[in-house]
């Protein structure tokens, strides 16, 4: 099977998964679910920044998803990063660990948990489900509009000390070409009226980009192409959500303030 037919097969299968997870699946398996998934993405970080005694992160991390499983709250944040400092502080008394490596994993973890608290907060409202909806189509039809853009006229680089592949144009063409989409489902679902629907698109669609540097970076400093293997022709989880793991929280942390 070819790289395109790989990619083809695992996005088809991924999108209805998530779909009839999302759609159809009610509290508490729902938190559950989205639990599992922000428990899986976590051991993948801590193996892509290799941090040392890596199963001690993965067993405080799956300690902080039980406990989001159960009640979703932003303090299961706070007591997460502190075990983790805990954990690398301890584990530096014998050897000097990379900062560098933890605080990007730190970061990560961060807008992770954040964009599955979104998530659960929005998730049974008709308005969060449009929100939540409307800002990943916006974000992946900006990201296909940016390669394609890129790949025809771009000719400043966007940000090459982290991604040299992306241009100017092309975040500009993801713009133009993700912002409509992300209206048009908030006006449909009545989630804002058309003058804050653009001026919120506009921002989810910086994040989104924003979202995917941030992943760049990491995986840069840590000479990693992809960030896992688990999806076949995707690489991780962390591929797949990088955008969104940025546009989500902040979409909803500006919606929430109307």
């Amino acid at each position: 099977m070819s790289e395109l037919s790989k990619r083809i097969v695992t996005a088809t299968i991924l999108l209805l998964a998530v779909y009839g997870w999302y759609a159809h699946t009610s509290s508490p398996w729902f938190e559950r679910g989205l639990a599992l998934i922000g428990w899986a993405a976590s051991c993948e970080l801590v193996l892509l920044v290799k941090l040392r005694q890596p199963l001690l992160y993965i067993i405080t991390a799956m300690a902080v998803w039980i406990a989001f499983a159960i009640e979703p709250n932003i303090a299961l944040l706070l007591l997460g990063c502190f075990g983790w400092f805990a954990l690398f502080v301890l584990l530096s008394r014998s050897k000097v660990a990379s900062f560098g490596d933890f605080f990007a994993a730190i970061w990560i973890f961060g807008w992770l948990f954040v964009f599955a608290l979104a998530i659960a907060d929005t998730h049974g409202s008709v308005a969060g489900e449009g929100l939540m909806i409307g800002s990943c189509l916006a974000v992946w039809a900006s990201d296909s509009a940016a390669y394609f853009v890129g790949k025809a006229i771009g000719r400043h680089k966007l940000c090459p000390a982290i991604s040299p592949g992306k241009s100017l144009q092309g975040a500009l063409g993801g713009l133009l070409f993700g912002a409509p989409v992300a209206v048009a489902c908030w006006l449909h679902w009545q989630v804002l009226s058309l003058w804050p629907a653009i001026a919120l698109a506009i921002v989810t669609i910086v994040a989104g980009m924003l979202g995917d540097l941030s992943e760049s970076a990491v995986k840069r400093m840590v000479g990693a192409k992809d960030s896992g293997n688990l999806l076949p022709g995707h690489g991780g989880i962390l591929d797949r959500i990088d955008a969104i793991i940025m546009a989500i929280p902040v979409t909803w942390l500006l919606w929430g303030l109307q």
